[in-house]
């Protein structure tokens, strides 16, 4: 039996594991479902209620343009950037000229929050929240996301892009403060999913291999759903399924200013 509401979610990442889990689960809660992927998917228990939008995060000309035409036709209660990728083996630069990993897992999708904020009526509450990763606290410090090729370390720059997530939650929870938007990043552990397609064939077999060991995805699903129709979030904090607050990275304030004047030149460009 399926629910029945007039509140809309867009669920970036929604064509296969946790993504497609949390399609699913606010389906059944009667949510109007928005989601991006690079996959086809049909749904058609839940015509009306479900819509894909194809993109590709590596290119964020595209990124901008579907997301502003998604903005035409939907105003949203809750938005989760949830796709992401492992970062590939070798150094890769997207078609825009940045690393591959910092461009998907954080970038393309700073820039669709701020979209979707620039069009949102302010008088309606909105939750934007950021599927991270636990490696987001052993990431460096620096911020020098990848940028030379000869120094590259893919496990680097993961957990890298996922502090980005993380940094990003915090820094819009103050630049839209009092703006009716709650902001958060959510740690959900170790899960299978099918984040590992740029990576090589014996890591697929490594993967599968562990992978019953592995959180499953309609458990985290469900912790995230849990956390995202809550009404005493805090905002700008990292929640992990139990709903516990995690701790926020210390990071040197000046180099936090460098790399918000970095994104948001990247960004403003496309708004």
């Amino acid at each position: 039996m399926h629910l029945n509401t007039n509140k809309t979610i867009l669920i970036t990442g929604g064509t296969s594991g946790l993504g497609l889990e949390l399609v699913k689960s606010f389906l059944d809660l009667g949510f109007t479902v928005i989601a991006t992927g690079r996959r086809e998917l049909e749904l058609k228990d839940y015509e009306g209620k479900f819509h894909l939008f194809r993109v590709d995060f590596s290119d964020l000309k595209e990124t901008a343009g579907i997301t502003k035409t998604i903005c035409d036709n939907f105003s949203f209660d809750i938005v989760v950037n949830n796709a992401g990728i492992l970062s590939p083996k070798e150094f890769t630069l997207t078609r825009d000229g940045f690393e591959y990993t910092y461009q998907v897992n954080y970038l393309a999708q700073h820039l669709i929050d701020e979209i979707i904020i620039t069009k949102h009526d302010p008088l309606k509450p909105l939750k934007i929240s950021a599927v991270t990763s636990p490696v987001y606290r052993i990431a460096g410090r620096l911020l020098d996301f990848a940028r030379d090729k000869t120094n590259y370390n893919r496990a680097r720059a993961y957990s890298d892009s996922k502090l980005f997530q993380v940094l990003m939650c915090s820094y819009l929870s103050l630049k839209y403060q009092g703006q009716n938007i709650t902001f958060f990043s959510f740690v959900p552990g170790v899960f299978s999913s099918r984040i590992y397609r740029m990576q090589s064939q014996l890591f697929h077999s490594l993967y599968h291999i562990a992978a019953p060991f592995m959180k499953d995805p309609a458990k985290v699903a469900a912790e995230l759903r849990s956390l995202l129709t809550q009404s005493n979030i805090v905002t700008g904090a990292v929640y992990n399924g139990k709903m516990h607050q995690k701790d926020l990275p210390d990071i040197d304030a000046e180099l936090l200013n460098s790399f918000w004047r970095e994104s948001y030149s990247i960004i403003n460009r496309l708004l």
